[in-house]
């Protein structure tokens, strides 16, 4: 893919070249641009040649169109690394559920008589806390 993306690079820089060149009478031509507003007085450049318009154009679209790469890169970075703080949060809670549950589970064992019959509550409890934990899909 990387060399497909090079020959594609190569054939337009080649095209841009050969435009250019072709076309060296009309972008050559010296142009002056003016601003006319309202309530400014007039302004106006000094003359520029065509071509210098065009690549100025071109560098002004690339600046930015990284600029808008770039602030979209930070902000998933940024949302990623919210997220990866959530889930850590979200785990570590879990685990002090599982312990606090695993705690009452044995002392509920420990005082019972009959261990059998009061075992299955807490695990009955730790599967509804389990569920409770997991995020529901349907709120986002």
């Amino acid at each position: 893919m990387r060399y497909i993306k090079v020959l594609l690079l190569a054939v337009v820089f080649f095209l841009a070249l050969v435009f250019f060149f072709q076309n060296q009478g009309a972008l050559s031509q010296s142009m002056v641009l003016t601003l006319n507003l309202f309530f400014v007085p007039a302004m106006s450049s000094i003359a520029l040649p065509f071509y210098f318009l065009v690549i100025a154009a071109f560098a002004c679209g690339a600046l930015m169109t990284l600029g808008f790469l770039v602030w979209d890169k930070v902000n998933l970075t940024a949302r990623l690394m919210k997220q990866k703080w959530q889930i850590s949060s979200l785990e570590r809670e879990l685990e002090k559920t599982k312990k606090k549950l695993g705690a009452d589970t044995a002392r509920a064992q420990f005082l019972s008589k009959n261990g059998k019959a009061e075992a299955a509550a807490p695990v009955a409890v730790a599967a509804a806390a389990e569920e409770s934990l997991a995020p529901d899909p349907d709120k986002h």
